[in-house]
């Protein structure tokens, strides 16, 4: 999935980022697993959640975080006592800005639906509601079976290559 990004014009790296995670109620997630890809250098992070861990992929201010709902994200590194990013791009915040007034009504912002948007490859919604109502069960981490790590993992990835194709269109408008 080494997609170079024209970004990588302006930045050393940019690391397009997903996590799976249940609210805290607190303003904090138990985060689930961790999924990223690094467009310069093609390295991909799988990253079950088991206690402390450190982050993977580089956020100094040479790198660009690319997330869809960046703010979760954001706290899914809060939650894991990970430093934040010194640049994100959100890209439900550029699809937003690119489709306004373009969008019907009814067609929401969420991955799926920008990917809808622009006739990429999706997930189809109930697939996606699945798996996360499997990650915001109320149990710890270590209590999912081999195969639910798996499965979120799998899903959690099938984001992150979402919003690689995503971020791929809405270069045109953020690059030209």
């Amino acid at each position: 999935m080494n997609k170079l990004s024209r970004l990588l014009d302006y930045f050393g790296e940019v690391v397009v980022v997903d996590s799976e995670y249940r609210s805290q109620g607190d303003g904090t997630h138990e985060v689930r697993c961790v999924c990223a890809i690094e467009l310069g250098g093609g390295r991909e992070h799988r990253v079950w959640v088991d206690g402390s861990t450190v982050c993977p992929y580089p956020v100094d201010d040479q790198s660009l975080i690319v997330a869809h709902y960046a703010s979760a994200e954001l706290v899914t590194h809060d939650s894991l006592g990970w430093p934040r990013p010194f640049n994100v791009l959100d890209t439900c915040v550029e699809f937003s800005a690119v489709t306004a007034g373009k969008r019907r009504r009814d067609q929401g912002r969420g991955l799926v639906d920008a990917l809808m948007y622009f006739n990429l490859p999706h997930l189809d919604h109930h697939e996606k509601d699945e798996m996360q109502e499997l990650a915001l069960a109320d149990r710890r981490n270590d209590m999912y079976s081999s195969e639910e790590r798996s499965a979120l993992l799998g899903y959690c990835w099938s984001d992150v290559a979402g919003a690689v194709r995503l971020l791929g269109v809405l270069e045109g408008y953020l690059c030209p």
